[in-house]
């Protein structure tokens, strides 16, 4: 047992694989079937060619539904097929390039502070404070990286 695998109980039993009453002979269901004449060795069925040995039953230690197989990527798909039809579309008909969204998105502390109702942040604070009117040698000299 690995460490990464979730702890289980393990069954102790005096017959660890489940076939002891595959060698009893007196069972109900065996004597049923025998007086319908089945036989020992024979399969199931008219033609007696069906199964002959029992169904075996395994131990599910997961969270998934009986008789889960996997899942089909055939849904996955559509979503692929959109997702391309979307990345056509923006595109052909783009909104701009990424500097110009940045620039929508970047507005200078300055013009949001004379904007707001409350001028909280005084003329000579706010321009202190705002980085954007500094060019990178500006920014070099003040930090001390040129």
């Amino acid at each position: 047992m690995a460490l990464a695998e979730p702890r289980r109980r393990q069954k102790w039993t005096l017959n660890p694989r489940g076939n002891l009453w595959a060698n009893e002979e007196n069972k109900f269901g065996q004597k049923l079937m025998e007086k319908m004449g089945w036989e020992k060795g024979k399969g199931l069925g008219a033609k007696k060619d069906g199964m002959l040995n029992p169904i075996k039953m395994r131990q599910k230690d997961d969270q998934k539904g009986v008789g889960f197989e996997g899942h089909d990527d055939t849904w996955l798909a559509h979503q692929d097929d959109f997702q391309s039809v979307l990345a056509a579309l923006n595109a052909e008909h783009g909104n701009g390039t990424e500097q110009e969204k940045e620039a929508l998105k970047r507005k200078s502390l300055e013009l949001a502070s004379k904007g707001s109702r409350r001028r909280v942040h005084y003329q000579k604070f706010v321009k202190g404070k705002d980085l954007d009117n500094y060019s990178q040698d500006d920014l070099g000299c003040i930090l001390g990286t040129n």
